[in-house]
């Protein structure tokens, strides 16, 4: 049920922030002024910290800058990936050489939204709230706003709206609603708003590929989804879809579950064990429409009057905790069900965490969560790894008499200590500390052993910290285990 989440620290590279919504009905805004979009629109001093792979006990301080704006309630809204990891952060304005401390307040990794606050109040007397309009169409002319690279000052780049798709975002890895526009989008620019009359969006990415002038905007549409959730001060994601789904388009496999050539949907493959989807849906269901919106062969589903969108984006409209109605076709028989969105999704890739290692006879150990994969019943029944919470694995090796053969290892996962299999980083950790062997074994997930010398491993222990300049042997969390290990020796 579980697989390795690798621990990933980025760089960061950023677009630009942009601009935020306010909460009251949109009827009620007017368009933004160019004074208003200058004075609203800021730009954001980030100084995060970064963590090798291989040496956790090393760090590093990286600089970055980004964009964003100021939304209702004194707060400025920017994207994840500008303060993803950070340990200060400063915000300027337009033609103001002055700095102001800010803090965030809540981070959406898997939305790629942040929202900060200023410590010095005085800083939004200038400046007012941005407002939030409607979702743009396809062809409409758009302006963005940020502080891209190539200068200090605001900028403003103009294109127009190209796509609206359903698309992976590059700083979650999870797929979400988003608008592709044809302005230029530069390092600077993340966070910054996409304005038509008022702001459409938040620039979020731009093309990896050799495209140019291509850049992805969060659109309105979620940034107003966000704001809901946040109204009650918590974060609480996006809904989990506990299934997985095949497109119909085959029509022998609509044939075998007896649909119709106009007859559309989208036949679930698995149902994920120990969701809430176990109850109420099967392998072998034909999704057909969402909460009354028709599913097509192809998954997609009316966006509006002329575009399609996947029907996964009417899943992310909810909150967790509601219901999701669907219609599906069991067994030729047509029904309605209600599923529960009870459990929120979540990006496996580590943001704002410090790496979890300790060092043992020159054996760098490091540990990861495990994160649910959807699992068919059946499989999860079979599952011996269902219990395990975290994967450890072997960094490096750094070189000493003690590990002579395994200089060269390769990044190893480990199965087994001792011959034991182990669910927690703390669990392996006090098996190999309370140890009375005279030798360590440990086995991958192949049945490669690693053979350590306890004796000779714990003799040259802080030698091998010295020649190589390490000051911290293991993280903070593992003092806590020492100080039960040693009350437990007393």
């Amino acid at each position: 049920m579980f697989m390795s989440r690798i621990f990933r620290h980025r760089m960061l590279t950023l677009l630009a922030c942009a601009m935020f919504p306010p909460l009251f009905p949109m009827a009620m805004a007017e368009p933004q002024t160019e004074e208003s979009l200058e004075n609203s629109i800021v730009k954001i001093y980030v100084t995060s910290k970064t963590y090798a792979t291989f040496s956790p006990w090393n760090s590093d301080s990286v600089t970055s800058n980004g964009s964003g704006f100021i939304i209702d309630g004194h707060r400025i809204l920017t994207n994840a990936h500008v303060v993803a990891d950070q340990v200060f952060v400063e915000i300027q304005r337009d033609g103001n050489p002055k700095r102001y401390q800010a803090e965030v307040q809540t981070v959406s990794h898997e939305m790629d939204i942040a929202i900060l606050t200023v410590k010095d109040p005085h800083f939004f007397d200038k400046g007012q709230p941005l407002q939030l309009g409607d979702l743009p169409d396809i062809h409409q002319e758009i302006t963005v706003y940020g502080y891209p690279i190539g200068g200090d000052t605001i900028s403003t780049t103009r294109g127009i709206v190209s796509r609206i798709e359903y698309l992976p975002y590059f700083h979650s890895g999870l797929s979400f609603e988003m608008i592709q526009i044809d302005a230029a989008v530069n390092p600077g620019n993340s966070g910054g708003a996409l304005v038509d009359n008022r702001v459409a969006g938040i620039v979020t990415q731009k093309s990896e590929s050799d495209g140019e002038n291509i850049g992805y905007i969060i659109p309105s549409t979620m940034v107003r989804r966000f704001l809901k959730d946040m109204e009650d001060n918590r974060y609480d994601g996006f809904p989990d879809f506990p299934i997985e789904v095949e497109f119909l388009l085959s029509p022998a496999l609509k044939k075998k579950y007896r649909r119709d050539e106009e007859q559309t949907g989208v036949l679930i493959s698995k149902v994920c064990a120990n969701t809430s989807a176990e109850k109420v849906l099967r392998r072998g269901d034909v999704i057909t429409h969402i909460d009354g919106k028709n599913i097509d062969d192809d998954g997609s589903s009316p966006l509006n009057a002329r575009k399609n969108i996947y029907f996964i984006h009417y899943i992310d409209l909810h909150q967790v905790g509601e219901t999701v109605s669907l219609d599906i076709v069991r067994d030729g028989k047509p029904l309605k069900v209600d599923l529960p969105l009870d459990k929120a999704d979540k990006t496996t890739y580590l943001f704002d965490q410090k790496p979890r290692y300790f060092i043992y006879g020159g054996f760098v150990f490091a540990a990861d969560e495990t994160y649910d994969s959807c699992m068919s019943r059946e499989d999860y029944d079979d599952d011996k790894n269902k219990d395990k919470q975290d994967n450890v694995t072997v960094t490096q090796v750094l070189a000493a008499s003690s590990n002579l053969g395994f200089h060269d290892l390769p990044t190893t996962a480990l199965k087994k200590i001792n011959g034991k299999t182990f669910n927690t980083f703390e669990a392996f950790y006090k098996q190999l500390k309370t140890t009375t062997e005279p030798f360590i074994m440990l086995e991958d997930y192949s049945g490669y052993e690693i053979a350590i010398d306890r004796e000779l491993a714990e003799r040259e222990h802080q030698e091998i910290l010295d020649q190589y300049g390490i000051h911290r042997d293991h993280s903070a969390e593992i003092d806590a285990w020492d100080k039960e290990l040693a009350q437990q020796s007393k």
